[in-house]
């Protein structure tokens, strides 16, 4: 595996090896490039909601352990769990447009690199 590693760095031009050398970014990139996209509106949405059901599901705790009747603690249980799976779909959510930008941050880098061994670029 380092013996083909080793030859995609010898083919890369320097500017291309910079690139390469960089290596991903990191989660905090990654978050803050969801705030920059087409979907930014979305973003922010589902920041504000993620917040306000995860308020929810703490509040939903509380009063769970405040209540003494069985029907009392299913139903503040009910809704712990309600918002905690809330909360979960929205950070899946996020999480794949994180995934959806790296990704396409890759098919970007290969386009160009496409272009350029086509000799349209140059470069």
């Amino acid at each position: 595996m380092e013996d083909i590693d080793q030859r995609i760095r010898d083919a890369l031009s320097d500017e291309d090896r910079t690139l390469f050398e960089q290596g991903e970014p990191g989660l905090r990139d990654l978050v803050l490039e969801t705030f920059r996209g087409r979907l930014r509106f979305f973003t922010w949405v589902s920041w504000i909601m993620t917040l306000v059901l995860f308020g929810l599901q703490v509040f939903s705790a509380v009063r769970y352990f405040g209540v003494e009747a069985l029907e009392d603690k299913v139903m503040w249980a009910t809704l712990f769990l309600f918002f905690a799976m809330g909360v979960g779909m929205l950070k899946i959510w996020l999480f794949m447009q994180m995934d959806k930008a790296a990704v396409l941050r890759e098919i970007k880098r290969l386009e160009l690199q496409v272009v350029r061994v086509g000799g349209k670029c140059p470069g």
